[in-house]
């Protein structure tokens, strides 16, 4: 418990900023727990949080450090270090740099260094959040808090008002429009962009000329089966245990009949309005999946109702200050889950993310996109859609991330939309969320995954058809689903 007085543990037990780090060109950022390893990166600072993963490797000029989890599917390798080495070779190629960075999964930022400029890039589905300076001293940070310290700014003008705004109140899936933070100047990196530090431009690199090779529906079934099947097998290399959260819905059924067979910690919740509702169709399917081998899941009935008290508590704080604080005043579920005290260096919490890119998300709501403009980006957008504010957070992000109908290579702007900017800042900051927890991955991340579907017509796509056929071959048993 923390205290009214404002006074808090430093850190928060390690809580604060979990699995983060910085780069930035202070010689000492205070900020960062004085616990955070420090490594000098040129002329800069890099400060990376104890319990991220972290490799480095130097080839003829080019040095560079990958943090966090990373496989290649494609290829079968399951180490961080020999993907770097290979990264690392190749940058100085730029095609083969981007062809090779395509194939990778996992959750990660690659920082890379060459004749003093420095390259930022992120996992496909951008899970690993970057956040960065737009002017002033340039930082780069896994948390946007991180980056307003360093830099010395404050909160934005427009938040207070657009948090409080009943349209944003109102929803249930809370992020903010375009690339906007809570803090003046600072703003989010998104998916296929990376960014040059210390000068702070953003380019796009995908999606290149001929970026979607026509697929077929089995070779995108395959794909999505090898991409599964590599997970399991990075997860054994790495000796990390899975952790699943268990519904009814494909994607984390996907999740669970890639991993079923590597005693997976189960969970699922049940919300209810007194908080004491212990069945749901959800869980009731969570246990006849799991029971099919013979596993259990957790079940937690929570309460849909967060008090003032619920709040007052060492990881509501921190999870309020790891996401800027418009993601709410905490989680109930992910108390829960820190409760129970799994090995953050030997666990990893699998979230079925990444589903509904493959399927295309947005082209199934009735606002879609079909000109790349402030106006219709802020109606699929859909919160406070018709205000000056969200329509000039939406022109920047256009302008930021070089997103046009020329840019994207004649792409639907609606599977891009969706990808970079829901995925890309409200599921980064979601899996930034469960790291409070366990340290967590993405099931369904790498740029060639997200291409191969993105070929295919939409009413494939949307069908689940490829999702419920890997399910049949990675889990046998569960072939009662389908009627076999």
């Amino acid at each position: 418990m923390y205290s009214s007085t404002g006074e808090h543990p430093a850190d928060v037990g390690g809580l604060l900023y979990r699995n983060g780090f910085v780069l930035s060109q202070s010689k000492s950022p205070e900020v960062c727990p004085s616990a955070w390893r420090r490594v000098n990166f040129g002329s800069s600072i890099l400060a990376v949080h104890p319990e991220t993963p972290m490799n480095e490797a130097q080839s003829g000029g080019v040095r560079a450090f990958l943090l966090g989890m990373c496989f290649d599917p494609e290829s079968g390798m399951f180490e961080e270090a020999p993907i770097l080495d290979s990264l690392v070779k190749s940058y100085p190629q730029r095609r083969e740099f981007l062809s090779k960075l395509d194939c990778l999964a996992g959750r990660f930022v690659l920082i890379i260094e060459m004749n003093g400029v420095f390259e930022i890039f992120q996992d496909a589905m951008g899970s690993r959040s970057v956040f960065y300076t737009q002017r002033g001293v340039s930082v780069v940070a896994s948390h946007a808090e991180l980056v307003a310290k360093i830099a010395g700014v404050g909160f934005a003008d427009f938040i207070i008002p657009f948090l409080t705004s009943k349209n944003y109140v109102q929803k249930d899936v809370k992020y903010l429009p375009g690339v906007a933070t809570s803090y003046d100047d600072v703003r989010q990196l998104t998916p296929n962009t990376s960014i040059s530090y210390p000068s702070q431009e953003v380019q796009r690199f995908w999606p290149r000329p001929n970026s979607l090779a026509r697929s077929s529906a089995d070779s995108a079934t395959d794909m999505l089966d090898a991409h599964l099947a590599g997970l399991a097998s990075y997860l054994r290399h790495s000796g990390r245990r899975p952790v699943v959260g268990l519904t009814g819905g494909s994607d984390s059924r996907g999740i669970f009949a890639a991993v079923c067979q590597d005693n997976p910690f189960i969970f699922t919740y049940i919300r209810s309005q007194d908080g004491r509702q212990v069945s749901s169709d959800d869980s009731r399917k969570a246990a006849e999946l799991a029971n099919a081998y013979d596993l259990k899941v957790k079940v937690w009935p929570l309460s849909n109702r967060q008090s003032l008290n619920d709040s007052d508590t060492d990881m509501g704080y921190a999870f309020r200050r790891s996401t800027g604080y418009y993601r709410g005043a905490g989680s109930a579920w992910v108390e829960k889950l820190w409760s129970h005290n799994l090995d953050p260096m030997n666990s990893v919490f699998i979230r079925g993310f990444g589903g509904e890119i493959l399927r295309g998300f947005y082209q199934q709501m009735t606002k879609q996109i079909r000109r790349i403009n402030p106006v219709q980006l802020s109606d699929t957008y859909d919160i406070n859609a018709g205000s000056s504010v969200t329509r000039s957070f939406f022109e920047e992000m256009i302008q930021t991330t070089s997103f046009s109908s020329e840019a994207i290579h004649g792409l639907d702007p609606n599977d891009i939309f969706y990808w970079e900017h829901r995925m890309g800042t409200w599921g980064s900051l979601s899996m930034s969320e469960a790291d409070l927890a366990v340290p967590s991955m993405v099931g369904y991340n790498s740029r060639n995954l997200y291409a191969a579907f993105m070929s295919l017509g939409a009413e494939l796509r949307s069908s689940r058809l490829a999702f419920d056929e890997v399910v049949r071959r990675r889990a046998p048993k569960l072939s009662f689903l389908y009627g076999k």
